[in-house]
């Protein structure tokens, strides 16, 4: 597998943990509107509750795989200046994308089979009309007892993301090394790919 250099005159190639926690940051901003918006849906009714626990539960995901697929970021990648590519520099396509969102995937269905159990038992009187913490805490106890392991789970592995993210030099998180990618700084993406640059490796 062929990879960029790490290094084009004495400036990084590949976007760090600042820089990829700040897009991070910038992304969930995007969503708090659609938080509330959620909350006001699930007002209406119970239907309406699980029709929003669906579509929120899948947001993220669709957001993340349809700008990645598109643009090779997200809203918060643009902002930090960063950009998904294949190892090589060349833009992904949509497996690339899907793959990068596969463990996410996998999380948000599990959350949204845990909240359509929950809402098919909830009180509609005490829930419909109770505040956003409130219905939380309304819903919890209804949850599968499976509930806290994926927790659990979901914990492990975002916290070995960044664990791994950390410890290798081309700063790439598992869901990186799952989709063949890689992320770098848009401003040294064109000099890492120059032809004339002796610095691209090749990798196995």
């Amino acid at each position: 597998m062929e990879f960029l250099p790490t290094k084009v005159n004495g400036h990084k190639v590949y976007a760090g943990f600042r820089k990829r926690f700040f897009a991070g940051f910038v992304d969930l901003l995007i969503f708090v509107p659609f938080m509330f918006l959620f909350h006001f849906i699930d007002g209406i009714s119970i239907e309406a509750a699980m029709i929003g626990a669906v579509l929120s539960g899948l947001m993220y995901s669709g957001y993340s795989i349809g700008f990645h697929y598109k643009f090779g970021a997200t809203v918060g990648k643009m902002a930090a200046g960063i950009k998904v590519t294949k190892p090589n520099g060349d833009g992904i396509g949509l497996q690339h994308a899907v793959l990068r969102s596969a463990f996410d995937l996998v999380f948000a269905v599990a959350t949204i089979y845990i909240q359509l159990v929950a809402l098919s038992q909830v009180d509609p009187a005490i829930y419909l009309n109770a505040g956003l913490v409130e219905q939380g805490q309304h819903m919890i106890q209804f949850y599968p007892a499976w509930h806290d392991m994926l927790n659990l789970v979901t914990f492990v592995w975002v916290l070995s993301e960044f664990v791994v993210l950390l410890f290798n030099e081309r700063k790439r998180a598992l869901h990186d090394f799952i989709a063949g990618t890689v992320v770098v700084q848009q401003t040294m993406l064109a000099l890492a790919k120059s032809p004339n640059d002796d610095a691209l490796v090749a990798a196995s």
